[in-house]
């Protein structure tokens, strides 16, 4: 979660910002829909978190002009005073995990799609970043991802108005999927 999406969020090789900083990220759900076969297999077309480090001593002194002209923009924005800048120390420091293996959409007029994050992007609450709690093959996790693509479709998550579906992360952990030892049999 950034805080401030218009901020944090820009394209992948903006001349204003050194490229250390800027990390190429899922930010919509039709990025997922679009993926080929299930796989996101690069970064072409995604934008980019900005992710600054919490110690900006770290970066190259020859950046901190551009870095510092961002952060000075982004205090004039309102950034810094919104809820999750000031709840996070420094208020500057995205904190982005490491990419998921396994991305899904979680709010569409159709069930989610599940897709193999092999582009190793990053993502924003735009969309889930799957995470399995056991080291598993490359193999494994696309019978997984084929396992959760094949649920999908009669998981039951929160309906809205004019049928918009919801996968909450608890909706998401009830969809039914085999354990990984019969994954990893699947996938052999």
């Amino acid at each position: 979660m950034t805080g401030a999406n218009a901020i944090w969020i820009t394209d992948a090789n903006d001349p204003a910002l050194p490229s250390e900083v800027l990390f190429p990220s899922v930010t919509r759900a039709v990025e997922l829909f679009d993926a080929t076969d299930g796989i996101l297999l690069d970064t072409q077309g995604l934008r980019a978190v900005i992710d600054l480090p919490a110690d900006l001593d770290v970066l190259d002194e020859a950046d901190r002009p551009r870095i510092d002209r961002f952060l000075r923009a982004a205090e004039r924005g309102g950034v810094r005073s919104g809820y999750i800048a000031r709840n996070r120390k420094p208020w500057w420091a995205v904190g982005l995990r490491s990419p998921a293996p396994i991305l899904a959409t979680y709010m569409a007029r159709r069930p989610p799609a599940f897709v193999r994050n092999l582009a190793s992007a990053h993502n924003i609450n735009a969309v889930h970043g799957i995470y399995p709690r056991e080291p598993m093959p490359y193999a494994t996790l696309d019978t997984l991802v084929g396992a959760l693509r094949a649920a999908a479709p009669n998981a039951v998550g929160r309906t809205y108005a004019g049928g918009l579906l919801k996968f909450e992360p608890s909706e998401m952990a009830r969809i039914y999927v085999p354990g990984p030892a019969m994954l990893r049999e699947m996938a052999a």
